[in-house]
């Protein structure tokens, strides 16, 4: 039933109404006169009056006030709502229709998008009308506007997700024209993004329906327009609308989702694009898989960096197994080159045909007819060969080198030698190692010896102090040949342990770039599979059964589309190759909307339920009656003398810092334990309480003496001076600002343990697949790693007591850790932990209860601690017992020595 914007979705309730009268009157009526006896001792007392007499009815303003309560607990029985908006349409027939942007570009802000078509979905089934809903991004399945029950339609818009591609509106607008349908009025849930599409979408808008609304997002998306591997790192471009889209920062990420580095960007004054680069030395930055904007949860704001990409190909052609790996040639090529570029072992060809940009051939190594056959061919296209002399090419040259070698090695600094080891000549002015400063130190002890007739028609790029060659090079059609006289480990030289080694073939590297095989993986063959496939919010996971390849062709000018999705495909011969979300050349354009179209943001709230607020206006009025009741009986107690002064002491504590707000400095000087502080007032009292036991259990059996617990802002303390942070759901879990997010970001890249308690371990069964769980939507947005099952191997189960499970409230709890190869970069300790058993409520209840699992859940928390401050020092014990054992095994011989 409504009421103009009213609307009440129990209005049976309001019959209580008619009662009020009645209810004046009984609250008005004088009970019965007692019956009177005089006791005759109390005849003196006739005709005295006391200064206070007891009326003989309630005064009319507390009637009324009464009476004002109860009519505010009807109204909030109720359940009424104020929505102005839908009883400007109430009286228009049809249905409603929603259309909804589902691109990338709608994912940062996807939870209101949610939030305002489910609205409206509310208000046509208090009107009894129906709702069809459109999406604009296209889809597998062609797109189809039906006409549906309300309940059909939230069911519909519950499995709705964000597509990883731009929304395509004109397929959109063509279907609306092909609709016959007469809508009330129409939603337009837009991305506030302009394209093609807008204006005939716009346009057929207006055709069909009445009303238009639309509503766009509460902050315009951005998105990583390009990024690469750089000399200082890693370095992208990210772009936005004119009309919005602030500062940020982004994040380099591995395969497993662990942040290597971040980067703030700015942009210029009225500019849309802004550079950032992500420091990071040339080992680590290899690594990264992905760049991405923080706290911007869409795979327009996250850019893939597959193998290849900036860093060239690598072939290493590998002689086999051998006896020695460590002492192999290819062992310290690899981990030099590693940095700047992609290697890869195998053979000659098959490395050619991957589509390798440089190939090293080690003096191990044996080419095959074949093999140098496909080199010869390789090197005409522009392909670079690197090779390393050894005594096989001593004895053994062949025509793959760039000058001619004499046969035999020369032996310097020998037993057997008269002369000394070489070192390093300064490197000429005309050498690609120019600059670069041969340490004193280096020592070259064996080499081979070129002609000097053929060195005339090679450049030397280094030599030893005696003038001998130790880098020479000489093209080869459109490629070059590189020999380094040396070895490429350290039987020959040092020069393979020192970090010049390094430089220099780095550089030599640089002449992989003009290979054509590399850049257009020549060799290549088959089309591209995908090997992991990003949705609308970024994340990569493994594709569907029914992913479609991609035809190489096709591959070379795709866009994300339903039939090439972004993600990271391989090919057979090829390197790794990526689709993005956001192309190079992405406009986001601000929105245009016509003359017409009402334009309101997401936050905009169209209906306003008004029971709660109601009912708690009742029951405080309610209990200012009882007080008001109490006075006039005279059964409050007079204040005492000192309550005067109570309440100025009350008054200077109120602009006093509170212990909350000093805590911070506090918790520099005392260990703390830390919960973070979430709004809700109960789950916060709860987390505290259980903290404060968990203290104390550590001071009885511990040498961790903490302090009181403390509630902290992830948004704005410093969370560096707690070693453990406990984060417990509250009824209603919320995605954490910007702020917070990157505050507990840095905090866990810092060694800081964040405990997430989803206390949700007997809803977890009951909730519905499609349904995200608390730690979901708690962790949105947060650089959180893999996780996996807490194993009996844990340091936690040994950490101090030895535990075999983690029981909480709930017995069977679910604990999971930060994966051990994701933690590999802090040594395996794990960063973050989630589980579902309300261990804040167990420890709060050990004390009083002394149950079994009570105490159970209190030595779990002591591991949990212990783990905090010592890390995983107590996975080492799994030695003792081999160590023990070495140990009595060397007793006997010391004794016999002896």
């Amino acid at each position: 039933m409504s009421f103009g914007p009213f609307f009440f979705a129990a209005p049976a309730a309001l019959l209580a109404l008619l009662a009020l009268p009645a209810l004046l009157w009984l609250l008005r009526a004088t009970p019965p006169a007692p019956s009177k006896a005089i006791f005759p001792p109390l005849r003196i007392l006739i005709g005295m009056r006391t200064e206070e007499e007891s009326k003989r009815r309630a005064p009319l303003w507390l009637v009324l006030l009464r009476a004002f309560a109860a009519a505010l607990a009807i109204l909030g029985f109720a359940r009424p709502t104020f929505a102005p908006q839908a009883a400007a349409s109430v009286d228009a027939p049809g249905p409603v229709l929603i259309v909804l942007d589902n691109g990338w570009t709608s994912a940062p802000n996807w939870i209101a998008a949610k939030a305002a078509a489910e609205a409206r979905i509310a208000e046509a089934e208090r009107r009894g009308a129906q709702v069809s809903l459109l999406t604009t991004a296209p889809d597998a399945a062609p797109l189809q506007i039906q006409v549906l029950a309300p309940a059909d339609a939230r069911a519909r818009l519950g499995r709705l997700q964000p597509k990883p591609w731009r929304p395509e509106r004109a397929n959109a607008a063509a279907l609306l024209a092909a609709d016959q349908t007469r809508y009330a009025s129409a939603l337009w849930i837009n991305d506030g993004l302009d394209d093609p599409g807008a204006k005939a979408l716009s346009a057929q808008l207006k055709a069909k329906a009445g009303q238009i609304v639309a509503r766009g997002p509460l902050r315009p998306p951005r998105a990583i327009i390009a990024a690469g591997a750089a000399d200082e790192g890693l370095a992208a471009v990210v772009r936005r609308p004119a009309n919005g889209g602030g500062d940020g920062v982004i994040a380099a990420e591995t395969a497993e989702g662990r942040a290597l580095g971040a980067a703030a960007f700015k942009f210029p004054p009225g500019g849309v694009e802004a550079r950032a680069i992500i420091a990071l030395p040339p080992e680590i930055a290899a690594r990264a898989l992905r760049v991405r904007i923080v706290g911007e949860t869409s795979a327009g704001a996250t850019r893939l960096l597959p193998s290849g990409s900036g860093r060239p190909l690598v072939g290493l052609i590998d002689p086999g197994a051998q006896s020695q790996p460590l002492l192999s040639e290819l062992f310290y090529v690899e981990r030099a080159i590693q940095p700047f570029s992609t290697p890869r072992r195998g053979g000659a060809k098959a490395l050619i045909d991957q589509g390798a940009q440089a190939l090293i051939l080690p003096d191990a190594s044996r080419l095959t007819g074949a093999d140098q056959g496909a080199i010869e061919t390789w090197l005409e296209k522009g392909g670079l060969l690197i090779r390393f002399a050894g005594p096989r090419l001593a004895n053994d040259s062949d025509e793959l080198l760039p000058v001619r070698l004499r046969p035999g090695l020369r032996a310097m600094g020998g037993t057997l030698s008269w002369e000394k080891a070489q070192g390093l000549d300064a490197f000429p002015a005309d050498s690609p190692f120019a600059g670069l400063t041969p340490p004193e130190d280096i020592e070259v002890r064996s080499q081979v010896l070129a002609e000097p007739a053929s060195e005339r028609d090679a450049r030397i790029w280094a030599r030893l102090k005696d003038g001998a060659s130790l880098v020479s090079a000489a093209p080869r059609g459109r490629g070059l040949i590189v020999l380094f006289h040396v070895g490429g480990g350290p039987e020959w030289s040092n020069l393979p342990l020192s970090g010049l080694y390094v430089e220099m073939l780095k550089r030599t590297l640089v002449f992989a770039g003009r290979a054509e095989t590399g850049a257009q993986n020549q060799g290549a063959s088959g089309p591209y599979i995908a090997e992991r496939l990003m949705d609308g919010f970024g994340v990569l996971s493994a594709p569907d059964l029914d992913a479609q390849p991609i035809q190489a062709d096709a591959f070379a000018k795709a866009r994300a589309a339903p039939a090439s999705p972004p993600g990271l495909y391989s090919r057979t011969g090829a390197a790794t190759a990526a689709i993005d979300a956001a192309a190079n050349d992405e406009a986001l354009a601000p929105l245009q909307l016509p003359a017409g179209v009402t334009q309101q943001g997401l936050d905009a709230r169209n209906a306003r339920p008004l029971g709660g607020g109601l009912l708690s206006l009742a029951i405080i009025i309610l209990a200012l009656d009882l007080m008001i009741a109490l006075a006039l009986a005279g059964r409050l107690p007079r204040a005492p003398q000192w309550a005067g002064k109570a309440a100025s002491l009350a008054l200077a504590l109120a602009f006093t810092p509170t212990p909350e707000a000093s805590a911070q400095s506090s918790a520099r000087e005392d260990m703390r334990l830390a919960y973070v502080r979430t709004g809700d007032a109960r789950a916060d009292k709860i987390a505290q309480a259980g903290l404060d036991a968990l203290a104390a259990t550590l001071r009885d059996r511990t040498a961790v003496e903490p302090g009181p617990s403390i509630g902290v802002d992830p948004g704005k303390d410093d969370l560096s001076v707690y070693p453990m942070i406990y984060w417990l759901a509250p009824e209603t879990p919320q995605r954490l600002p910007d702020p917070a997010i990157a505050n507990l970001d840095r905090y866990m890249r810092l060694g800081g343990l964040l405990f997430v308690d989803t206390r949700d371990g007997d809803r977890a069964r009951t909730r519905p697949p499609s349904t995200p769980g608390p730690a979901a939507i708690m962790l949105q947005g947060v650089d959180a790693p893999p996780l996996e099952v807490v194993g009996s191997e844990h340091v936690l189960t040994r950490a101090f007591y030895l535990l075999r499970s983690f029981p909480g409230r709930h017995a069977n709890a679910k604990l999971y850790s930060e994966a051990a190869n994701a933690a590999a970069s802090r040594d395996g300790v794990a960063s973050l932990f989630v589980g579902d058993g309300d261990w804040a409520n167990a420890w709060a209840n050990a004390a009083r209860s002394g149950a079994r699992q009570d105490e159970l859940a209190l030595r779990f928390g002591v591991n949990l601690v212990m783990v905090a401050l010592t890390g995983n020092y107590k996975a080492d014990q799994v030695h003792v017992p081999a160590l023990l054992e070495r140990m009595g095994q060397e007793a006997p011989a010391r004794r016999r020595r002896q």
